[in-house]
């Protein structure tokens, strides 16, 4: 069933959202995230770190390393870019990165059009991604990268169970494709965006 969230249509469900909270219990999950929006901050390298501590803390998150804070993920891909991944309005209301006038060095794009993400969630996550042939020994807060398809911007483990995939979107479809095929023998299936919001703030109230 599609649904709207924040002026976006996502997939709300799949028809039975127990099931789908159950498969991520179990099994593999998929889901798509269209219910995310990206931006991409490119800056001089110490003004990044300046930026990105000043708002998240010291020291300044590392290239090929992500920080959290609140709904939003700060991931470094390298020493003059990052991307801020989050919900719409969490990105539209959240604080803004740079103090006073090195915002105006700051180069803070919305690509959101430009790329997709899925999420993989579940006690076989791992075993997923590596018959994806994708990176399944990050550490949490790590970035990874697709060896074989430079389209994959980025693979962020989230939690021991849950990674996000970011891809260009003319990419998205193969990732699809490698993704279902490698989950099928685990039990794999799609999953919506209730199930994950069920599931985000069952996590958060531990």
């Amino acid at each position: 069933m599609l649904g709207e969230r924040n002026g976006h249509t996502v997939v709300v469900n799949y028809g039975s959202v127990p099931s789908e909270i159950a498969v991520c219990m179990t099994s593999v999950g998929l889901a798509d995230r269209a219910d995310l929006g990206v931006r991409e901050v490119r800056a001089e390298t110490s003004l990044l770190d300046r930026a990105l501590a000043a708002l998240l803390g010291d020291p300044a998150v590392a290239p090929g390393a992500a920080r959290r804070l609140r709904e939003v993920w700060y991931l470094r891909l390298d020493a003059r870019r990052a991307l801020l991944i989050g919900p719409h309005h969490a990105l539209s209301s959240g604080p803004a990165l740079g103090k006073g006038s090195e915002r105006a060095d700051l180069s803070l794009k919305d690509i959101g059009s430009r790329v997709a993400m899925i999420s993989v969630i579940g006690p076989r996550a791992g075993r997923l991604m590596a018959a994806a042939g994708l990176p399944d020994d990050l550490a949490i807060g790590a970035i990874g990268r697709d060896a074989h398809e430079p389209s994959v911007i980025a693979i962020l483990r989230e939690s021991q169970r849950r990674l996000l995939l970011v891809a260009k979107v003319e990419a998205i479809d193969a990732l699809w494709s490698r993704l279902m095929g490698a989950g099928e023998p685990l039990g794999a299936a799609f999953v919506g965006c209730e199930a994950l919001a069920l599931l985000g703030a069952a996590h958060d109230s531990r």
